[in-house]
């Protein structure tokens, strides 16, 4: 009897290969034909052929160049230096023929967001080939998911070193259920020597209080993080009490713009009793705003410090709540200028934690909200892997996130 060699081989890989061996071939051609449908597009708005003299005495359109688009996604994968015609007016405006379109980031985000809104993979699959972006097997998408949660729980196992100041801010979200609580993410952002930030943490938490706090800087102590030179917050109070517990050696900096909230509510209420008019207190508003952030434009401490005591002597006859309560958190007004860094300006705010999750906001703005806490961490741990996949291998098709989930590390 005559044995069948045993192979490695499989219809799937096969079927890869040949798709990569034709792939550039069909992309040279997919280019070729996108450039020459630009120029005949261009051709038909001037109205004349190229180099041509005379014509229409209405004649608004002009000839007036190329540009390249880097990038131009397609359903085989990507496209390069793609040449695009430009056109102006007789007056000189460029006029843009086309738009270039963005698909594939907003596409992960309705990917994952669908995923955990309950949409299942079959649904997804259906969506994808009638949108004529490509075909993906169930158990494709599902392989997708299964490794993005697999990336996600390395990512937030990973040590961590050379942070020389942590940003620590909470983004609240609904959970589903009128009469259910809202939860808070509560993030952690590290600033390196150079300058570079990334989120290196997160907690599910139903309130910002110090337990919470302790445990979200208790995963980073012991992931290799034992020091750091610099924390800013907002005015959580359990935020510092957490701070003094894992890293009492750092420095404190409460954040400028929520300082600047808080002492315009005190300014108000002083401005309030005194009984002035509103045009009075708008202007009252925009000159203390003004010489507020005049306060941080100083060298060093030093001199920070001198300019805040002129502030309070200027200020304190007219809005004693106000100044009162700047005092109180002077200790926390200029740690970041202690910072030998040139960045240090960035770690004067909680911007760099915000910043992280402004994106993430307006996603979750269209999300019928959190069943659970471990629901809602599902759903940061996806967006963030999903986000940093895309930041890494650019905008590509879902078959290419395909490969590049299957190719071993």
């Amino acid at each position: 009897m005559t044995h069948v060699p045993a192979t490695h081989s499989t219809l799937s890989r096969l079927m890869r290969q040949v798709e990569d061996q034709v792939r550039e071939h069909v992309l040279q051609t997919y280019k070729s034909y996108l450039e020459r449908l630009l120029e005949a597009l261009r051709d038909a708005v001037v109205g004349r052929d190229r180099y041509a003299r005379g014509g229409p005495e209405d004649v608004s359109y002009y000839r007036y160049g190329y540009r390249k688009w880097k990038t131009v996604q397609v359903p085989w994968g990507t496209l390069t230096e793609v040449r695009v015609p430009r056109i102006r007016t007789s007056c000189g405006k460029e006029v843009r023929l086309v738009t270039y379109e963005h698909r594939l980031k907003a596409l992960t985000e309705e990917l994952l967001l669908g995923y955990v809104g309950g949409m299942s993979a079959r649904t997804w699959t259906i969506l994808l080939r009638e949108l004529g972006i490509g075909e993906a097997h169930p158990q494709t998408l599902l392989r997708l998911i299964r490794r993005l949660r697999e990336e996600k729980e390395r990512w937030r196992k990973r040590p961590l070193s050379g942070v020389k100041a942590l940003v620590l801010d909470g983004v609240w979200a609904k959970r589903r259920g009128s009469d259910q609580k809202k939860l808070v993410v509560l993030s952690a952002v590290g600033v390196k020597e150079d300058g570079t930030h990334e989120l290196l943490d997160w907690i599910v938490a139903a309130r910002e209080d110090r337990a919470s706090y302790e445990r979200l800087l208790t995963g980073l102590y012991e992931r290799g993080l034992e020091e750091v030179e610099l924390v800013v917050a907002d005015e959580a109070e359990g935020i510092w009490q957490a701070v003094e517990t894992v890293y009492p050696e750092a420095k404190k900096q409460i954040c400028l713009w929520h300082l600047q909230r808080t002492l315009e509510q005190k300014l108000l209420q002083d401005m309030g009793e005194r009984k002035g008019k509103n045009a009075d207190l708008q202007k009252e508003r925009r000159a203390f705003r003004a010489e507020y952030w005049k306060l941080f434009e100083a060298g060093g401490k030093e001199e920070a410090e001198g300019a805040c005591e002129a502030f309070v002597k200027k200020w304190a006859p007219k809005a004693p709540r106000m100044t009162a309560a700047l005092l109180w958190r002077k200790e926390r007004l200029f740690s970041y200028l202690e910072l030998p860094y040139e960045w240090k300006e960035k770690v004067r705010t909680s911007n760099l934690a915000e910043n992280m999750f402004r994106h993430m906001r307006s996603f979750l703005r269209r999300y019928p909200g959190y069943m659970s806490r471990a629901h809602a961490d599902e759903v940061v741990g996806l967006y963030v892997v999903g986000m940093q996949v895309i930041q890494e291998v650019g905008r590509c098709t879902p078959y290419q996130l395909q490969l590049n989930f299957n190719t071993p590390p």
